[in-house]
């Protein structure tokens, strides 16, 4: 249980500092897309954007937040 927890904050952290580095519609998008589970057309149409843009933000912000996990598993600020 506490390393599920601690996973979990992890990650939340993790989240949070890549939030704040990244052009806020591209978190948005992968919010709602990833955090949110909504559909990738139900994203697109709700944010105005178009699909590739959906996949695209998934994509590098995930890869941005994994780097950042790493990073703070390392125990580097």
């Amino acid at each position: 249980v506490w390393d599920a927890e601690w996973r979990t904050h992890l990650l939340e952290a993790a989240m949070d500092r890549v939030r704040r580095r990244i052009d806020p519609k591209q978190f948005q998008i992968f919010d709602c897309y990833v955090v949110r589970d909504w559909p990738a057309q139900k994203v697109a149409t709700e944010l105005r954007v178009n699909i590739a843009q959906v996949y695209l933000a998934r994509h590098r912000v995930a890869a941005l937040i994994r780097r950042e996990v790493e990073t703070l598993e390392k125990g580097e600020q």
